[in-house]
Formats: structure tokens, C-alpha cells, sequence
């Protein structure tokens, strides 16, 4: 029995939750994951056995009776609000600043500056022209709002499945929901594995003749003029990326 075990009588009672897993510090509760549930499922987290972050850092503040769990909003009477507070509270910290691996189902979008959202609800989008070809990175599945410069480019520069790597697309655009997060200049192609990732855990097999590229931000007037802008592109027929100002 641990010392959470005496509250799952009172969880019971509270309907959904939303909870905050906390390294404390003296008066210092610092969340380092965020979650939601009901019954007891913020305790379930002191029994996983999976390697992860989390699962370290549970271990390792516990053994120092420095691990806390909040409850930041309790007695939500649906799963659809409670995903939305979630997600919510995630956005606002950030997830590069949790150990939390995805942003929250509770939104599409999330997190996003009021440019963005103007962009996103007016309907605006931004045409790349010619002279700024290059490719846009559909990064759906792994941005994440809080991501560090770092992490944000090395989700962008690989690895992909057959890429078009002709010498005109001379720009990688990362974007999200249609956004343009960041903009890159490509200045050449290699195998995938070439570069060393400091942010990533690439498992790479030669045979799979995937590609990342070699470069790095674009000058600053091609960033604020792309930057935060809905870009305007053709479909993607299920590929993570598309070719634009083609």
C-alpha cells in the first residue's frame, strides 16, 4: 500500500478529473504530467513498469517522498469536457515542458497565437511562389506545442520515404494543422541516419532508403513573411509531405 492509496475513496466521488503529476520542491509543486481520468486512474501511474520518462521520474521522486498529485478541476460530468480541459492545460504549459507524449484529444488545433487562429478561422491561406519552392512538411503527428527550436527542426529535416529531392525545392516548410511553424533552407539531401539526432530516437534500417536533409533556418525576411501563415497547397494523397510554389 502506498501513501496515495488511502484517497481512492474520495476519487470515487469527484466524477471526471483532471490531474497534475508534480515534483515538489519545498512550497513548489512543478507538474511534469498532466492527465485526466476518473476512479482512481491518477494512481495507476505509480504501478506502470514501462521504461518511459514518467515512469523514471515517478520512481525517483517517490523514493525521495517528493512526488504529488494535484487535482486541478474535478467533478466534470463528461469525457468530452474533460479532454478539452485537458488538452487545455497541456497547450498552456507546454508539453516540451511535461513528460506528456501527446498535446490532448480534447482539440484540433490547440494552442495557437492570435495571428494563427485569425488565419485558421478567416480562412486566409498564403501562396508560395516560385522563387521560394520547396516542400511542406505535414507534421500532424509529431508537433507539439512547447517544442524547442531544436525539436522542431529535427521533426522537420527527416526521416522521409522518397522525398522529392530536385534542386529546385530549395525550402522545407514544417507546418501543423496547415500552419507554417518554421521555414528552412534545404541546402542538400542524404541517407537517412547521416546525421546525428539529439531530440529524437531514430531506429533506422538501411533498407529502407529513407532521406533527411542537410540545413537550416531561412534568412529572416522569408520567415516573417511565411511564418504563423495558413499555407495554401494541393492535396497530399496521404504522404507527409507536398511540394509547393511548384
Amino acid at each position: 500500500m502506498t501513501y496515495f492509496d488511502k484517497f481512492k475513496t474520495s476519487l470515487l466521488q469527484i466524477d471526471y478529473y483532471i490531474y497534475a503529476l508534480c515534483e515538489i520542491d519545498g512550497n513548489n509543486r512543478k507538474p511534469f504530467y498532466i492527465g485526466k481520468g476518473k476512479g482512481n486512474r491518477c494512481l495507476q501511474h505509480l504501478n506502470e513498469a514501462t521504461e518511459t520518462d514518467k515512469v523514471n521520474k515517478i520512481s525517483k521522486l517517490s523514493k525521495d517522498n517528493r512526488l504529488g498529485i494535484d487535482i486541478l478541476r474535478h467533478s466534470i460530468k463528461d469525457e468530452t469536457t474533460a479532454k478539452l480541459i485537458e488538452a487545455t492545460c497541456i497547450d498552456l504549459l507546454g508539453v516540451g515542458e511535461l513528460t506528456n507524449k501527446v498535446r490532448g484529444s480534447g482539440t484540433n488545433m490547440g494552442r495557437a497565437s492570435i495571428e494563427e487562429l485569425h488565419y485558421l478561422i478567416s480562412g486566409e491561406s498564403i501562396t508560395i511562389p516560385a522563387v521560394h519552392r520547396g516542400i511542406a512538411f505535414l507534421l500532424n503527428d509529431s508537433y507539439k506545442s512547447g517544442m524547442s527550436e531544436l525539436e522542431l527542426f529535427e521533426v522537420t529535416r527527416g526521416i522521409w520515404h522518397n522525398p522529392p529531392k530536385n534542386k529546385e525545392n530549395r525550402y522545407a516548410y514544417a507546418t501543423y494543422a496547415g500552419l507554417i511553424k518554421e521555414v528552412y533552407e534545404i541546402h542538400d539531401w542524404v541517407q537517412a541516419g547521416t546525421q546525428q539526432y539529439f531530440t529524437r530516437d531514430i531506429v533506422y534500417k538501411q533498407e529502407n532508403k529513407r532521406w533527411e536533409f542537410i540545413g537550416r533556418k531561412a534568412p529572416q525576411d522569408i520567415r516573417d513573411k511565411y511564418v504563423g501563415k495558413v499555407i495554401s497547397k494541393s492535396r497530399s494523397y496521404g504522404n507527409p509531405f507536398v511540394e509547393v510554389g511548384g
